[in-house]
């Protein structure tokens, strides 16, 4: 059983509650009012207030034995890329735009606050603007409505989902604006939103060990960086495998759960080596024989042993 909080807006113009906000306010189980939890808000919008009542409610998650691995891929070009192949979301376009003009306008303000602070004026202009704020929220919005649409796909039905352990906490980028990109994407409320519905449908949704997945040629286990020679191709150096790069690193993802040799590996180093010992059995069972390593000479004077002399 697990417990999760689910909200209700109300407006507070309407000399009644409306017939549907009572039926929703009563369990059609035990045909009694739920009992509201002490998170309550009262906001304004457009005019009219708006009152938000949150109750708690408890779904039981039964999944089904054998259910097939769904695996989903967490990125900023596609929120949400599953192992089926659809996509779900995105950062660019509008949303894009938009966070390039508000910074845009944080470094114009942020120059302004240097010059008057040069000049000793106490005041100073904030570097905050409404205009990130509501930027956040509606990329929020577009990150629940991504997530929701692939638990309610048709093709999602009666499936266990896989989902990458994702840290933007530890990603950093050498260009600034990267980062910033980085930052306004908000990338870490993706698996939160998958926990969250997966909860509340009932569905399993297990986290698996995400590094090297986006490398790893799904066809052959071939793990290298030249493997993804942009943000959206990959294309396998070995064996030519070539297809999205989101589409493929959520076929790995899918793969590893219940993997117990990826889980006991400590660190990336040794994720890698079980990796390339799984693309050398793949090259056994294809009849591909192993390549020496070929020395090369290094560039400048011989040495000629002193016993040669």
């Amino acid at each position: 059983m697990v417990s999760f909080s689910s909200a209700w807006w109300v407006a507070l113009t309407l000399p009644k509650t409306a017939p549907y906000h009572k039926r929703v306010l009563i369990d059609p189980r035990t045909k009694q009012p739920r009992k509201l939890n002490s998170s309550v808000q009262l906001n304004r919008r457009k005019g009219i207030w708006w009152l938000t009542l949150s109750y708690d409610e408890e779904v039981t998650q039964d999944p089904v034995s054998g259910a097939p691995v769904v695996g989903i891929d967490v990125g900023i070009a596609n929120f949400v890329t599953t192992s089926t192949g659809k996509q779900y979301g995105s950062f660019h376009k509008h949303l894009r735009a938009r966070h390039q003009r508000d910074r845009a306008k944080r470094r114009r303000k942020a120059k302004l606050r240097v010059c008057l602070q040069k000049k000793g004026v106490k005041k100073l202009p904030s570097t905050s603007s409404r205009s990130g704020q509501r930027l956040l929220r509606h990329v929020k919005q577009e990150i629940n409505r991504a997530v929701n649409q692939c638990f309610t796909d048709p093709e999602h039905q009666g499936v266990q989902f896989a989902y990458e352990q994702l840290s933007v906490a530890s990603m950093r980028f050498k260009a600034k604006a990267q980062n910033a990109y980085l930052r306004a994407s908000n990338l870490g409320r993706i698996p939160q939103q998958i926990v969250w519905n997966s909860q509340k449908r009932g569905v399993k949704a297990t986290p698996v060990t995400c590094a090297y997945s986006s490398q790893e040629c799904s066809v052959c286990h071939y793990t290298d960086r030249k493997n993804r020679p942009n943000q959206q191709t990959f294309c396998c150096q070995v064996c030519g495998f070539e297809a999205h790069a989101d589409y493929n690193a959520a076929i790995n993802i899918s793969r590893r759960i219940g993997d117990n040799a990826l889980r006991a590996c400590r660190d990336r180093t040794a994720i890698k080596a079980v990796l390339m010992q799984r693309h050398e059995a793949w090259k056994q069972q294809q009849g591909i024989e192993t390549a020496s390593p070929v020395k090369r000479r290094r560039r400048g004077k011989s040495s000629v042993p002193v016993s040669s002399l």
